[in-house]
């Protein structure tokens, strides 16, 4: 075997072996980035018996560099967005929040800088916050409950 078929037969196999690392690292990635952003969905669902209400003011609405996007439930367009909030515990203290959630495109406008929006809150130190999802729509169903 000439040493030429083996230089091309090693650069090919270290070629394929990049292409296959970089595949996992990209799902890898993936998954990891849209787990984070559906971490404040779990914390809604974690508080929603149990938590505090309160009301919170929008500070600054953001997306992600990479414009993440996912398909709803009802197949509408979610887009990843980081909302920082404000709001008052019940001592009346004022308190900080970023959230990293989904939210439909079509309501992104709701969650504008200076807009209000249902929150839950624990008494932890610091709190888990999440969106109300009861009182503050984030996603728009595919038919309207009868």
């Amino acid at each position: 075997m000439p040493w030429s078929e083996i230089v091309l037969g090693t650069m090919g196999a270290i070629a394929i072996a990049l292409a296959i690392a970089m595949s996992v690292f990209l799902v890898w990635s993936s998954v990891a980035t849209n787990a984070e952003y559906k971490h404040e969905e779990r914390h809604w669902a974690q508080l929603r018996g149990h938590a505090r209400h309160g009301e919170a003011e929008v500070l600054r609405l953001a997306r992600p560099p990479g414009q993440l996007t996912k398909r709803s439930r009802h197949g509408a367009g979610m887009t990843a967005a980081e909302l920082r909030l404000a709001f008052r515990d019940e001592q009346g203290e004022l308190r900080e929040a970023t959230l990293k959630t989904f939210i439909d495109e079509d309501l992104l406008s709701t969650f504008a800088k200076g807009s209000k929006v249902h929150v839950l809150y624990s008494d932890a130190v610091p709190p888990l916050v999440a969106i109300d999802r009861d009182r503050s729509q984030v996603e728009i169903p595919s038919t309207a409950a009868s």
